[in-house]
Formats: C-alpha cells, sequence, structure tokens
C-alpha cells in the first residue's frame, strides 16, 4: 500500500471512544494497513512513554559522557600502568605509622576541594620501597575519580626531559611544556632527586612550582631524599614554598620489597 493509499485510509477510518484507566475517555482509531489492524491507544500515555523514554535517553548518554570524561581525565594524569590500579584499599598498612599516613592521604583526597582553594600539598619523602608512590598515586586516583579533576602523575626525570626535548622540537615550545605540569589542579612529582640537580633543572622546576604556588594548586611531592637535603635537589626557593603549603610525612621503616625478596628465597 502506497502512502497515499494510507493516508486515505486514515481520513476514512472508523473512529470510537475509548476508556484510558490513567486519562479517562479518548477518540481511538481503527487502523487498518497492510497486515495490521489494530485500534490507536491513549495520546497522552504514548506522550508519556515518549518523555519517559527522552529521559532515559539522556540520562543513558549523560552516563556515557561521564564515563568518556573519567577515561579522559585518567588518561590524561598519565599513570604507567603498573600504578594504573593503586587505591587505598590495596596498600598494606600493618604499623600504626603506616596507617596514620594511609588516613592522612585518604582525608586529603576526600577533602581535596578545600586544599584546592587553599593549594595545600603534601611531601611523602624517605626510605626506597616503603609504599609513597602507591599513596601518592592513590590519591590521585581517588581525586580523579570522586572529584572530577585533573591531575597528572610525572617522574622529575621525565618532566625535565620533556622540557628539554622542546629544545629541538616544533610541536611544543618550552612555555608550553612547562605550562602542562604548572596547570594541572594537581601534580604529582615522584622521584624527584633521582635527576642530576643542574642549575637549569632547578630553574624549571622553580618555574612549575612557583606558578603552581602563586595559583594555589597543589602538588603531592615524592623522594627517597631525607627531608634535611631536599633543597640540594629542588633548590631552597622550592623547599620554602613547600614547607608553607605541605604536609610533611617522613616513611622511615624498612623497604617491603626486600621483605618480598626474602620472602621469595
Amino acid at each position: 500500500m502506497s502512502s497515499n493509499s494510507l493516508v486515505a485510509s486514515l481520513m476514512n477510518a472508523e473512529t470510537a471512544t475509548k476508556a484510558c484507566d490513567a486519562h479517562g475517555d479518548y477518540l481511538s482509531t481503527h487502523v487498518v494497513f497492510g497486515k495490521t489492524d489494530t485500534w490507536s491507544g491513549c495520546p497522552d500515555c504514548a506522550e508519556e512513554k515518549r518523555q519517559r523514554d527522552q529521559v532515559k535517553e539522556f540520562e543513558e548518554n549523560r552516563k556515557i559522557a561521564a564515563q568518556n570524561r573519567l577515561a579522559s581525565r585518567i588518561g590524561y594524569a598519565c599513570l604507567p600502568p603498573r600504578f594504573a590500579g593503586k587505591s587505598f584499599e590495596s596498600y598494606r598498612a600493618d604499623t600504626e605509622q603506616q596507617k596514620k599516613y594511609l588516613e592522612n592521604c585518604k582525608q586529603y583526597a576526600e577533602n581535596f576541594p578545600e586544599h584546592l582553594k587553599s593549594g595545600d600539598g603534601l611531601m611523602l619523602l624517605g626510605n626506597p620501597g616503603t609504599g609513597k608512590t602507591h599513596l601518592a598515586v592513590a590519591t590521585l586516583n581517588y581525586i580523579v575519580q570522586h572529584h572530577g579533576e585533573a591531575g597528572l602523575y610525572t617522574t622529575a626525570a621525565r618532566m625535565f626531559r620533556r622540557i628539554k626535548d622542546t629544545y629541538t622540537s616544533k610541536d611544543e615550545t618550552e612555555s608550553q611544556a612547562i605550562d602542562a605540569f604548572a596547570s594541572p589542579a594537581l601534580l604529582v612529582l615522584d622521584e624527584v632527586g633521582v635527576s642530576f640537580g643542574s642549575d637549569s633543572e632547578l630553574n624549571y622546576l622553580f618555574d612549575i612550582m612557583n606558578e603552581r604556588y602563586e595559583q594555589c594548586l597543589p602538588t603531592i611531592i615524592v623522594s627517597n631524599v631525607p627531608p634535611g637535603d631536599l633543597g640540594q635537589w629542588v633548590g631552597d626557593r622550592v623547599v620554602d614554598r613547600l614547607r608553607e603549603c605541605s604536609k610533611l610525612m617522613v616513611f622511615n621503616w624498612e623497604s617491603a620489597r626486600r621483605e618480598l625478596g626474602r620472602g621469595a628465597a
């Protein structure tokens, strides 16, 4: 049957008054078209269903968009595969000191919107293999997933290498590279003290940390360097700013990697 025949069929269709339990009487049309032979339903019910379907579709699209934004933020955080799944739940806290530091980081992550206003950060310093990076990354993961903020993880060496690569690159300027580390809501800077601590690196680090300090953007510093030696690797000016706005936690217990090594033997 052609569309013209359908229109003609509807124009000449039989009508009758039907009753809807929800909306009362309505005019129903007897639709006969091809193999279809039925009476039309309540138009108010049909409109309500259309609106429900529209809301459902909107919610589904909103959830997909939120998932995509989260995936984008997690990707932006540049977490290496080994650290991507680190969480507070997977952190091993046996001693009272470990439990205290775990709770400190959890509270920091939960209250991050307040820290973002004040620019307060964390310094996780001490022995290798004591879980500093785990707690720093767990904090970053929580903030990205629960507060929707843009965070970035990097090592000091990787940060300096990216900046120095701009010397021979046409794709990114030095200022753009510095801004990539100066602008995220949270920067986790790991392995501070592993690089050479040259004058140029100290200047780059000061530029980044000073910009973050002025903009009240929190930073989590992770280093195996003792607190008293930190200035040698980041410069006294950076240390002054960190002391002003960062909570210090010193991880002075034995490396968990050594325990695992002995157990494996």
